[in-house]
């Protein structure tokens, strides 16, 4: 017949063999579940991801050597902040300029060859070209710019700082779990501020310190910059209570620029000190503007150090009733498995397959013949 419905039957089959079989895959179904799933996976509890807010506060002194002379700088001189992250020179390279008219000092002013790229009026990279084509001390003809003199250098020359390893960072960090809430109906927070004070290690650490997670020192990078990531990572379980909750340490500084490139490598910031330096001398070439008997002067630092961004990754987890029936009702989903393999094993792998076969699929005409009998198996 065209139409037929097929049930499921069950067969008793006395075997040892595939009764050791299918108890074995039962017990590692079972295994799976309880250690995996739940123990490991901890499938038992649900899990909010953790969402911190970085407060950070950079302090100490450094010197720096200038033509035989030491100079003392602080936080305030040479850290920058930025949203969860900070900034921290490591060596300087510092220009000093007054308003005037010199030389470009960027490859794109040299008018070597074609006088014609010096457009009066055009902005360039050192400042508003004069429009003249001049020659340099370098031998080289160079567009004449109205703009901070002297220009920047292409090649800069920095002097490392001496003990900015030594400088401390404080790391305030407030997290919060949404979706798990305490008994006052509260998102669940924790912040490693409470019944506590700044202590190494904790809260508070050296720029030594952060850098030995990434495996590296002040020296490796002091002369051309690193920009990274520390990851922050928790892993709290929310049933031993929230005052439990503590990130992993030591944490994990990753490099976000590549020491390959050859583009935009390392990393650095410019900014204008307010340390009085005076007034850069006169030499050829360079007219300075004056406003009365002064030079309006500013003296140009490069700094070149760490750029380090803070990430707060991980989860936190607490028992609940709906996550562990999901988790139970997958593992008795996977017994199914047991008994499919158990029936391959029968049908393909076994010296009786034949006579399983027959057992397991039977057809039957439900058709009432002419003496009211039902038909027989065929």
């Amino acid at each position: 017949m065209a139409l037929a419905y097929t049930t499921q039957k069950s067969v008793v089959i006395k075997s040892w063999r595939l009764g050791m079989l299918y108890y074995a895959l039962v017990l590692a179904v079972c295994a799976y579940v309880g250690y995996v799933l739940i123990w490991t996976h901890h499938g038992h509890q649900l899990h909010a991801p953790a969402a911190g807010n970085v407060g950070l506060k950079v302090k100490g002194q450094a010197t720096l050597e200038v033509d035989g002379e030491t100079f003392v700088y602080d936080a305030n001189d040479l850290v920058t902040y930025e949203p969860s992250g900070f900034f921290i020179a490591t060596s300087l390279s510092q220009t000093l300029q007054a308003r005037g008219t010199c030389p470009g000092t960027d490859s794109s002013e040299a008018c070597e060859d074609d006088a014609g790229v010096c457009v009066a009026g055009k902005f360039s990279p050192s400042g508003l070209m004069t429009g003249e084509c001049v020659a340099t001390s370098d031998g080289i003809k160079r567009c004449l710019v109205d703009g901070w003199c002297p220009g920047e250098p292409e090649d800069d020359i920095s002097r490392e700082l001496k003990n900015i390893g030594e400088f401390t960072v404080f790391v305030r960090m407030t997290v919060e779990f949404p979706g798990i809430v305490g008994g006052d109906g509260q998102t669940l927070s924790w912040s490693n501020l409470n019944g506590t004070t700044p202590t190494m290690g904790w809260n508070l650490f050296t720029l030594n310190d952060l850098l030995a997670s990434g495996g590296i020192t002040v020296g490796d990078i002091a002369d051309k910059g690193y920009d990274g990531r520390l990851d922050i990572n928790f892993d709290c379980n929310l049933d031993l209570g929230v005052e439990r909750c503590a990130p992993e340490t030591p944490f994990e500084l990753h490099r976000v620029d590549s020491p390959l490139n050859t583009l935009s490598k390392g990393y650095n910031v410019r900014w204008i000190s307010a340390r009085n330096v005076g007034e850069p001398a006169d030499r050829d070439g360079v007219t300075f503007y004056k406003h009365g008997a002064n030079k309006d002067v500013r003296l140009l630092v490069k700094g070149y150090g760490p750029r380090i961004r803070l990430s707060i990754n991980g989860n936190g987890r607490r028992f609940d009733v709906l996550t562990l029936s999901t988790t139970l009702g997958a593992g008795v989903a996977f017994l199914g498995i047991a008994s499919l393999i158990v029936n391959g094993f029968m049908l393909y792998a076994s010296s009786d397959k034949k006579r399983y076969e027959e057992w397991l699929f039977s057809e039957y005409q439900d058709d009432v013949g002419s003496a009211g009998s039902y038909g027989a198996a065929k």
